[in-house]
């Protein structure tokens, strides 16, 4: 692996680049993602960020969001990729991956532990809370000011992959970097207002359906909320409505890994992995072909749902 001293000198080098994040974006993705792209402005790179899948509604408060192009056909020509929070090229989205593959210099940074180092140039740090903190880390190592608006996106980032600072990812790091991040002066009750305080109608249905479907095994210690795709689209809600769902199931008492089965396109279903204290579901999602975090992990599994929540449910219950 490569050293974030490395990260920087080809930063620096570079002229015009494209930086991306992985599908279905979350807080840390977007947030890491515009930070960089303030950062490399900064430093005087051309740079443009990509995406598959569209930003979720939750982060249009985030600065630089508006410069987001929706990839559907080649961007333009590029010296340099920088890809964050992405444990291969494939959760880039299949045309993504394929465009950034071919780019001379692609710098791989991101805090999971499954991550597949597919860079030229990668920076893995798995003790980090969330990629966020890498880049703010990179920003100190270069030199360059911290402003509002870097440090907006970078708190969002930590603030979403910690749950509000309330995971046990969350470290004396992670509260030292907010700390930082606050000092430059941006209004935190807003932000987490925006994160954690606005609900629209649409998520609140979906969520009221998992709740009065939630099931449980092993005497307890499993919990899991299974979102049909026919139920989703009855209800009109798109993958972000979703997030934040999988955490109910964990939060019961006694729980110690709690999922959630979302049927994606037909017979395709996103399966996430929470666990509290001993399982580690990065090695349960892997089983799979997916991955993440010991805490928190994801794949995405083919089939009937019965057929794939008994798979899951099984494997979770050896694990115990």
């Amino acid at each position: 692996m490569n050293s974030l001293d490395e990260v920087a000198v080809l930063l620096r080098k570079s002229r015009k680049a494209v930086v991306c994040g992985h599908t279905m974006p979350d807080g840390d993705s977007v947030g890491s993602v515009l930070a960089m792209s303030l950062l490399l402005s900064t430093i005087g790179l051309i740079s443009h960020v990509a995406t598959v899948d569209p930003i979720p509604a939750m982060y249009s408060f985030l600065p630089g969001v508006e410069k987001i192009q929706a990839f559907n056909s080649p961007v333009g020509e590029y010296d340099l990729a920088v890809i964050l929070d992405c444990t291969d090229l494939n959760r880039l989205g299949g045309e993504l991956g394929d465009y950034v593959s071919g780019i001379p210099n692609v710098v791989n940074i991101d805090h999971h532990i499954s991550n597949q180092e597919f860079g030229s140039c990668n920076y893995v740090d798995a003790q980090a809370a969330a990629t966020g903190e890498i880049v703010f880390e990179l920003i100190r190592l270069m030199g360059v000011p911290l402003t509002q608006d870097m440090a907006v996106n970078l708190y969002t980032a930590l603030a979403m992959d910690t749950g509000s600072f309330r995971f046990d990812n969350t470290t004396d790091r992670t509260h030292r970097i907010t700390a930082e991040l606050i000092q430059t002066g941006i209004d935190v009750a807003r932000i987490n207002r925006d994160l954690f305080e606005k609900k629209d109608l649409v998520q609140l249905k979906l969520l009221g359906y998992a709740l009065t479907r939630l099931k449980t095994a092993a005497d307890g210690r499993v919990a899991w909320v299974s979102l049909p795709l026919g139920v989703i689209q009855e209800i009109g809600a798109h993958d972000e409505h979703a997030d934040g769902i999988i955490n109910y199931p964990r939060m019961i008492d006694g729980v110690e890994v709690g999922l959630l089965f979302r049927e994606i396109s037909p017979g395709r279903f996103k399966v996430g992995f929470r666990s509290k204290k001993q399982v580690d579901v990065n090695k349960l999602a892997g089983v799979f072909g997916g991955g993440g975090h010991p805490r928190a992990s994801g794949c995405t599994i083919e089939g009937n749902l019965g057929e794939v929540e008994k798979k899951v449910i099984d494997l979770c219950i050896q694990s115990l």
